[in-house]
């Protein structure tokens, strides 16, 4: 309950997070051994002071101590609670999303197929796109007016303290996560903004706001390519306590399926290509995570992965243009689908790519965002981030073939 409370309380999740800062302190302070007389020395003191309470000597001072053991106690409970790993292996910070069986949002993304040996040409090759994936965050960017005017009405929606505000605090996580991916290279001074936000949301254990699996990966991600484009030191450290994260949920396969294992993959596949290889045992462990195969195959098959992706053409994920059928859009999907396909090129690529811009683009306001519930659910800086975030993935993923 108080978990849930945290995820829609933004003050309570400010308050929390100083709250473990201060407990992980006390955590860390050293013991030391009083001498023998000390305890009679200061109840000595004590009386000399009150002499009214002389009779009490013997029973004022444990008291005392049960006071303080209760009060050592919760800090300690807090900081084991936020801090120490669950008998099966995951923090007791999170709880993985369950995705049922057959969820018509997961099926059509692909399973990769692990290689019995990997030979040097395949580490080559997987080498090369770890090159390219951390070049593409560092390289310029270019906007066409569409895209221009969608970051400039995003960037006039940032709040004082550098967020963008969902509807609970775990929705600003998000939201401010999806900003910085969106604005690194073209607005400098909201992602610097904004990556404080996030890192004052940082909680002691690493976990980035209330622990929601997604939102942690998205603010993650967006501080770890923040730090690659900048080189500033904090926001790295940040970024790496979260990958820390991360990498402990996946330690023994992906956190979550579909979407949920996406973004942990995305994260943990960017960090190692960073220069993280530590991470590389999580990303073996990780295959088994749906849609992250491009990257667990080193040398991928790429017409069979072209083939295990077909089913996403045959689902459009953004039927609704009017405002009676946006109930039907799914712009998660749409964005990683467009993750999946565009690393392919080629025919799979261009069927996805061009009717999904072309709508998106007809659905764009003339202030360059997207209505409200364009996304179902969601408001508009939730639909114009995510809208945002898809059409700049041709420039954010290198493909296959360069």
């Amino acid at each position: 309950m108080l978990r849930s409370h945290y995820e829609q309380c933004d003050s309570c999740a400010r308050e929390l997070a100083q709250f473990e800062r201060t407990a992980g302190a006390l955590g860390g302070l050293a013991t030391i051994e009083p001498s023998p007389e000390f305890a009679r020395r200061v109840q000595d003191a004590f009386v000399r002071a009150h002499p009214e309470l002389a009779r009490r000597r013997f029973t004022l001072l444990p008291r005392v101590a049960v006071a303080a053991a209760v009060l050592l106690s919760v800090a300690g409970g807090l900081i084991i609670a936020t801090s120490t790993p669950s008998s099966d292996g995951h923090m007791g910070i999170v709880t993985p999303e369950r995705i049922p069986d057959g969820d018509p949002e997961h099926i059509f993304l692909p399973q990769p197929a692990v290689p019995k040996a990997i030979d040097a040409a395949a580490w080559g090759e997987a080498a090369a796109v770890d090159r390219l994936l951390v070049a593409s965050i560092q390289a310029p960017r270019s906007w066409d007016d569409e895209l221009r005017k969608a970051l400039t009405w995003l960037a006039s929606k940032q709040e004082a303290d550098g967020s963008w505000k969902g509807h609970d605090s775990g929705e600003s996580v998000e939201l401010t996560g999806l900003a910085v991916l969106i604005l690194n290279g073209a607005n400098d001074a909201a992602v610097a903004k904004a990556a404080e936000f996030l890192i004052s949301r940082q909680r002691d254990s690493g976990a980035i706001g209330g622990g929601s699996p997604e939102s942690h990966a998205i603010a993650t991600l967006a501080l770890l390519e923040a730090s690659i484009r900048s080189g500033h030191v904090a926001w790295a450290k940040a970024a790496a306590k979260g990958v820390e994260v991360i990498a402990q949920q996946n330690h023994d396969g992906p956190w979550g399926r579909g979407p949920v294992a996406a973004w942990q993959y995305h994260v943990l596949r960017l960090a190692s290509a960073s220069g993280d290889r530590s991470l590389v045992p999580v990303l073996v462990h990780g295959h088994d995570a749906p849609g992250s195969g491009l990257w667990a195959d080193p040398a991928p098959d790429r017409a069979g992965w072209a083939g295990r992706v077909a089913g996403l053409l045959n689902r459009s994920p953004i039927p609704g243009l009017e405002p009676a059928t946006y109930a039907k859009n799914d712009l998660r999907l749409a964005y990683f689908g467009t993750t999946l396909l565009r690393p392919l090129e080629g025919d799979a690529w261009t069927k996805w790519w061009s009717p999904l811009r072309a709508k998106l683009l007809k659905a764009q306001q003339t202030d360059g965002s997207w209505p409200e519930g364009f996304e179902p659910g969601k408001g508009k800086l939730y639909a114009t981030a995510f809208a945002a975030l898809i059409l700049q993935t041709p420039q954010r993923l290198p493909s296959l073939p360069q």
